[in-house]
């Protein structure tokens, strides 16, 4: 909460995980569960956790039967728990928080398949960045903050400090950026490629930054801004260069 809450790039699904799993395996201790017993308990704690906090109750179900993997592999004796404790969960949550999704999204329609070809070098695109991303977190880890001869409790603070000194020329880095989302969203068209562009590269430093120092928080929630700034950035770039038949929607490039 102090990580996020003070401006930290960080998403909450895992911090949610960990809080979540840990609640699981207080309640086996409780109950006496053997091992495999407890690693299902653990799993659906996870589940119920990032259910509630990302409103997908199904997608946060197959999250936490797949977690435990390093393999595209299930532990398909989670999946049930899973989805009780995860609807349960977006229930009581979306009960005190409002229903609804994550983002409020415009209607969108698909009726030329020639735009498959866009959505295909969309996807190189965000690949690109998807190998950029863990390079630089990675690399200020181990060769930034590791190596840095001072106590650990001390390094989230530089994390922050240079992160703060970022926010005072680019303040859209801070915080998990969501908010700066939903607008993209609903206005494609209201800021410029570049500042998109900008806006993905800074974000993918903020969050280096917040977490590789040692702050508490998830990649998941900012690699979602990073990909929306990207896909709102190709869907205007597109726009000025296909034919309008040709070219999708910015906002369903988001």
């Amino acid at each position: 909460a102090v990580t996020i809450g003070s401006g930290g790039s960080a998403g909450r699904e895992g911090p949610i995980a960990q809080i979540g799993a840990g609640f699981g395996s207080f309640l086996a201790d409780l109950l006496k569960l053997p091992n495999h017993d407890r690693r299902i308990m653990m799993m659906a704690g996870t589940a119920g956790g990032i259910g509630s906090i990302f409103r997908a109750p199904l997608g946060s179900a197959f999250f936490a039967a797949e977690v435990l993997y390093s393999k595209p592999e299930f532990e398909y004796e989670v999946l049930l728990p899973a989805v009780i404790s995860s609807i349960t969960g977006y229930s009581i949550y979306s009960s005190y928080a409002g229903w609804g999704f994550l983002f409020d999204v415009p209607g969108l329609h698909f009726h030329e398949p020639r735009k498959l070809l866009a959505y295909a070098a969309l996807g190189v695109v965000c690949a690109v960045f998807g190998v950029i991303y863990p390079k630089i977190f990675y690399g200020l880890r181990d060769y930034g903050f590791h190596k840095i001869p001072i106590p650990l409790w001390l390094k989230p603070g530089l994390g922050g400090l240079v992160l703060g000194l970022i926010g005072v020329a680019f303040p859209e880095s801070l915080g998990m950026g969501y908010g700066y989302m939903q607008q993209i969203i609903l206005e494609p068209a209201g800021h410029t490629i570049k500042f998109l562009v900008g806006f993905a590269m800074l974000k993918i430093v903020a969050t280096s930054l917040t977490i590789s120092s040692g702050g508490s928080g998830g990649v998941f929630g900012p690699s979602i801004v990073i990909g929306g700034a990207l896909g709102a950035a190709f869907g205007q770039a597109v726009g000025q260069f296909l034919p309008p038949g040709a070219a999708p929607d910015p906002a369903a490039c988001i």
